[in-house]
């Protein structure tokens, strides 16, 4: 987190660098996410059920974001934002996975927590607005699934990955108000694996500041992380608030 904190100060002094400080714009908001997981892993030994084996449900997942924007042509736009994905459940998974076997049910942590770097360029921007860009996201996470009572059974998978992912958004302003909607992709495939975080939001602008109420679907696919192949997804209503200056 600290160093993500780092690079938009960085980018904060170098916009000023450039221009006046009404040449430069942005946001920053905070936004809570109302998560439930589903979907499942699989290891040449067995396969486990995030809900049914592991006993994952519904969970709160806090997201801070960051934007600049300017009209220096070429330059992208920056922003940056932080997720923190970190659950630990108790499950009755009573079998084989990963090597490992269970008879005493498990405790899991699964952390997917991650920051995103996006570049982007608004080539639209009236009544509807239009970004296309690039999503880095870096994973800083792991998967670890250990025996109760027995710590010494336990299997552990690191999920320390760097994905760039399309990405694009388009929002539309109704006129004469302060409301908009709009929706929001990031997307990859590549062999047998995929990646896809979209959003679909209403925001109500209140002066400088806003609220905005949406639903947020975050899905992998992803084939041979330390020989497990992760298919599960996140998904449910989020709130979020900030400034837009």
């Amino acid at each position: 987190m600290k160093k993500w904190s780092g690079l938009l100060s960085v980018a904060l002094l170098a916009g000023s660098g450039l221009a006046q400080a009404d040449f430069i714009g942005g946001s920053v908001e905070a936004s809570y996410w109302a998560a439930n997981y589903s979907g499942g892993f699989e290891s040449s030994s067995g396969n486990v059920d995030v809900e049914d084996d592991l006993g994952f449900e519904d969970t709160g997942a806090l997201e801070i974001s960051a934007t600049v924007e300017h009209p220096v042509p070429l330059l992208p736009n920056v922003r940056i934002k932080h997720i923190d994905l970190d659950e630990t459940e108790t499950g009755t998974f009573t079998a084989t996975f990963d090597g490992n076997t269970y008879t005493n049910g498990v405790e899991t942590n699964l952390d997917l927590t991650h920051s995103d770097l996006m570049l982007y360029y608004e080539i639209l921007d009236n009544y509807v607005s239009v970004d296309v860009g690039l999503d880095i996201k870096i994973f800083d996470g792991s998967l670890v699934i250990e025996e109760q009572n027995n710590a010494s059974n336990r299997s552990e998978t690191d999920i320390d990955e760097i994905v760039p992912m399309l990405y694009a958004s388009a929002e539309i302003a109704l006129p004469l108000t302060d409301l908009s909607f709009g929706a929001e992709l990031s997307a990859i495939s590549y062999s047998d694996s995929s990646l896809t975080d979209a959003k679909v939001r209403l925001r109500q602008g209140i002066s400088l500041a806003f609220i905005e109420l949406g639903y947020r679907q975050f899905s992998l696919d992803i084939e041979d992380i330390s020989d497990i192949n992760v298919d599960a997804e996140i998904s449910g209503v989020y709130l979020s608030t900030g400034l837009d200056f």
